[in-house]
């Protein structure tokens, strides 16, 4: 039945949707209910998450991608920038304008499609992200063969296949203006039970499980069996790492439970938007957990905002290595000038006191 419902059949048949999907006349030409105010706070903070990620996508670029976690990333990024397009910027303007799927049936089919395939394989995305974290603390985690060289090109090359037929073999969710949110069942007057997706159910499932237990295991490992260090890197390190930890597996976790929860059970609209809302917070809370406690990133992008000749100009220095060559420059300069008592003035002391 997912086939028949999938966005092949609709590039197999002339660009023509499955009959599940027909609208009745009305509601094709039906006055929908308007949401600016709604429509304006999804668009606006889609545009923002966006901005910021694409600028922390760029940094990743500049890392070493041969490292699989690097790797995971950077699709991860990918994935989560399409699907801010389409739960954010596009539900914004949906909002705005009043559009539900019978008003643009085959465009928020094809968003939806998208959407779904985002969702799914960053999901499995992200519980590789969880399992590389646990080999990090912990060598011989028993999962630790996933990210050897050979064995970690099938695996990368397994997700990206799983993305491509999340897009192409299941079912799409589907806008509604009414509940804000997007759904399976297109709400058409149809049995909604032909549009459960058993995919999606079961993605859901591995996810909440599969992050919630290795997390677990993280805060666990970080917090007790290493006990508290008395270096104040390594403590903030380790409190960085929960903290991110914490941060992904909540909205993720909470997203998948809701949605699972919503395709076989009646819930309010007002739980129905916070679904929305939280879809929307779990695509984008990777680039503020990376600026956040993420110096490499975070360093990066300032760079990439702030051109060299202003952060040489304020003393602004990002990094070790700007650090060293501008206390390098200051020292040189220093040596080469005399006070009136025939004393060396090192000109780096008002250089360091000024940042």
């Amino acid at each position: 039945m997912s086939l028949q419902m999938s966005l092949y059949y609709v590039l197999a048949n002339s660009f023509n949707l499955p009959k599940e999907y027909d609208c009745p006349d009305f509601m094709k030409t039906a006055i929908m209910t308007q949401r600016p105010i709604l429509g304006a706070y999804f668009f606006t903070s889609g545009v923002i998450f966006i901005f910021l990620y694409t600028l922390c996508f760029l940094a990743i670029l500049k890392l070493n991608l041969r490292v699989p976690v690097n790797q995971l990333m950077l699709l991860l990024s990918i994935l989560d920038i399409l699907s801010l397009s389409i739960n954010s910027v596009a539900t914004g303007v949906f909002n705005v304008l009043g559009i539900s799927f019978c008003q643009f049936p085959f465009l928020i089919f094809l968003y939806g499609s998208v959407g779904e395939s985002c969702w799914m394989s960053g999901s499995a995305c992200s519980v590789l992200l969880a399992i590389e974290r646990c080999v990090e603390i912990n060598p011989n985690f028993p999962l630790e063969f996933v990210f050897r060289k050979k064995v970690f090109y099938f695996v990368l090359g397994a997700l990206v296949g799983y993305s491509f037929w999340s897009l192409l073999f299941t079912k799409p969710v589907l806008f509604s203006v009414e509940y804000s949110c997007w759904f399976f069942d297109p709400m058409t007057g149809e049995n909604p039970d032909i549009f459960v997706s058993h995919p999606e159910t079961v993605s859901n499932i591995v996810l909440v499980i599969c992050t919630g237990t290795l997390y677990l295991y993280l805060s666990y490992n970080l917090l007790f069996k290493l006990g508290y260090s008395t270096s104040t890197w390594l403590y903030k390190t380790k409190r960085q790492i929960i903290f991110q930890a914490v941060i992904l597996c909540v909205f993720h976790a909470t997203v998948a439970g809701l949605y699972s929860f919503m395709m076989f059970c009646y819930v309010s609209s007002q739980l129905m938007l916070i679904s929305q809302i939280l879809w929307a917070w779990s695509s984008g809370c990777m680039c503020i957990a990376y600026l956040t406690f993420n110096r490499t990133i975070r360093n990066s992008v300032i760079k990439i905002l702030i051109p060299k000749a202003i952060r040489l100009r304020h003393g602004l220095h990002v990094g070790f290595e700007e650090h060293l060559a501008q206390t390098e420059a200051a020292n040189n300069v220093g040596k080469g000038i005399l006070n009136a008592a025939g004393s060396a003035v090192k000109l780096n002391n008002f250089v360091m006191n000024s940042t």
